[in-house]
């Protein structure tokens, strides 16, 4: 499991942040040692580079958990980012 900080949002839903990226999500569980997205069309991950936000939308990928959002976006900004260390596959614990 990716250890997000999770921040439930004034707004409604949850934001999850790790390593630069975030993720907005209406709601979730716990499966698997994975964060579940209770409606993963509804889901978006971003990122700021500078004065930049780079973005996705879960809805054409449709992607069921936080971990997969997150690995789907992160390449992208590990090129705009290529001094990071984001050694993500790391966060997982047993």
């Amino acid at each position: 499991m990716y250890q997000f900080k999770i921040f439930k949002v004034q707004e409604g839903g949850y934001k999850f942040e790790l390593d630069g990226i975030k993720l907005l999500i209406d709601d979730y569980s716990i499966s698997n040692d994975t964060h579940l997205l209770k409606t993963p069309q509804k889901a978006v991950a971003f990122f700021n580079i500078g004065d930049d936000v780079y973005g996705i939308s879960n809805q054409p990928l449709n992607l069921n958990t936080a971990e997969a959002l997150y690995d789907s976006i992160i390449q992208q900004y590990n090129m705009f980012n290529p001094g990071n260390n984001n050694s993500h596959g790391l966060r997982r614990t047993a």
